[in-house]
């Protein structure tokens, strides 16, 4: 029996069973619906996770920052037309207002902030170090001269530019995208204090008070405070620069996906054993098909269900859910690359139940390891919010390496941000593979010899 014979047998087999079909293709798509909309309190909407974890890099010198504030007021250029009693004066409330202290006490240390997110100073070093290990989800760094910048920008009337990068991990979306919401906040409510401080100052000036308008920079920097004591981080439609959040019906639609394309290895996990059971696989061999053929034949029905399953659960999302996918060669990379990790497992699935003689392995794959990689890998909730040990051990579930890579197309990234996941897939589709035909090749031993010992009959 040739190959393509085998995979026409198969698939008319698998697409004629009810109670296949409805796991398959039937209960991920009603799942996907159910908790896209059930669950979306655990994403942006609201958050009510554990805390989140982020280094801060400081850039700048903070003594050096200082003194080069204080050499500004008395001998540059910024204290042309201020006059000396003004720089003085500037120069003594420099001392009150301390943006180190707005940042860190004021602002991350608020009762708000302090609810979502702890921080530590480290060196740029140990903060990459720890970002690449997911003991961090996030890196703010404070670039060089920010206090210099900073105390320009709030007790003058002019404005240095200052920005703040956000470094996430790549593993902890949400995370991520709360770290720079937050970040972003305070970014803004620095923005409109300090705008309406150089409006009053423009104002002043404008009505021939002259340096008087630098006089009650105390109350100024007082109404500053309030403004940001004012602030109420809002974690909701957060979005990383450039980027598009993931909402629940989107995460929900990629998770359902990537865990019951398992089930598919599951269904072909059973095949070997139910042909030789059914004589089918003894005819096979006298028909001159070779152990290696027939594995072949398992391993593409295998991957064409996978792919079957990916097309009609993506084309259904699109249209009824409204799941936006992104960019179609990644997508389409990362589903052959899914299908053929899958077809891997399955043909390692079938051939040890088949080495076995019974269906244990291949009813414990579908009744709970399916289930526990699922949890591993974030198709029950985001592993962003799961513990860190269940984090650390989402590298061994196959179905979050293809939520993963989903995720970044879904965000926006293209092909060259998922291209290591693909890789991953395929690589682990081809160590199942290889370890199958290893696994059916061996020479059968005395655990078989049942089937085929001549029956002795007495005369």
């Amino acid at each position: 029996m040739k190959i393509r014979s085998i995979i026409r047998k198969d698939l008319k087999t698998l697409l004629s069973d009810k109670k296949a079909l409805i796991i398959i293709l039937l209960m991920p798509i009603i799942l996907m619906v159910i908790l896209g909309f059930a669950l979306k309190g655990i994403f942006i909407e609201s958050w009510e996770g554990s805390k989140v974890n982020i280094a801060i890099v400081k850039q700048y010198v903070a003594e050096s920052d200082l003194k080069g504030f204080n050499d500004a007021l008395q001998n540059s250029l910024l204290a042309q037309g201020m006059g000396a009693d003004t720089a003085s004066e500037l120069s003594d409330a420099s001392d009150e207002v301390d943006p180190e202290n707005i940042l860190f006490n004021e602002f991350l240390g608020s009762t708000e902030v302090s609810d979502i997110i702890v921080y530590r100073i480290e060196s740029e070093k140990n903060a990459k170090e720890l970002l690449n290990r997911g003991e961090i989800s996030a890196i703010v760094v404070l670039p060089e001269k920010y206090l210099y910048n900073m105390k320009i920008n709030l007790l003058t009337p002019f404005r240095n530019e200052v920005e703040i990068k956000v470094l996430t991990n790549p593993d902890a979306t949400m995370d991520g995208q709360i770290v720079n919401a937050i970040m972003q906040a305070y970014s803004d409510s620095m923005s409109s204090a300090i705008i309406g401080k150089n409006v009053l100052i423009e104002a002043a000036m404008a009505n021939n008070m002259g340096n008087d308008s630098f006089k009650g920079m105390e109350a100024v920097m007082t109404g500053i405070m309030a403004a940001l004591e004012a602030v109420r981080v809002e974690v909701d439609d957060v979005a990383l620069e450039g980027r598009k959040p993931i909402m629940s019906s989107d995460y929900y639609a990629a998770a359902m996906l990537a865990m019951f394309i398992l089930f598919a290895a599951g269904q072909g996990g059973r095949m070997l054993l139910e042909e030789k059971e059914s004589f089918t696989w003894q005819r096979m061999m006298v028909a001159g098909t070779s152990k290696l053929g027939i594995l072949a034949g398992k391993f593409l029905v295998i991957f064409i269900i996978a792919l079957l399953q990916i097309l009609i659960m993506t084309i259904f999302s699109q249209l009824v859910l409204k799941v936006e996918w992104g960019d179609f060669s990644s997508i389409a990379g990362i589903g052959i690359a899914a299908a053929f990790a899958v077809a891997g497992l399955g043909t390692v699935l079938a051939a040890v139940t088949y080495r076995m003689g019974n269906f244990k392995i291949a009813n414990i794959f579908e009744t709970g390891i399916i289930q526990i990689m699922a949890l591993l890998g974030g198709s029950f909730v985001p592993i962003d919010i799961l513990p860190n040990a269940f984090q650390k051990l989402s590298v061994l579930s196959l179905n979050g390496i293809a939520l993963k890579a989903y995720q970044k197309t879904m965000m926006g990234y293209g092909l060259e941000a998922v291209v290591g996941y693909i890789a991953v897939l395929a690589g682990i589709g081809a160590a199942f593979t290889l370890l199958a035909v290893i696994i059916l090749m061996r020479k059968e031993g005395t655990d078989h010899v049942k089937h085929y010992q001549a029956a002795r009959i007495k005369a």
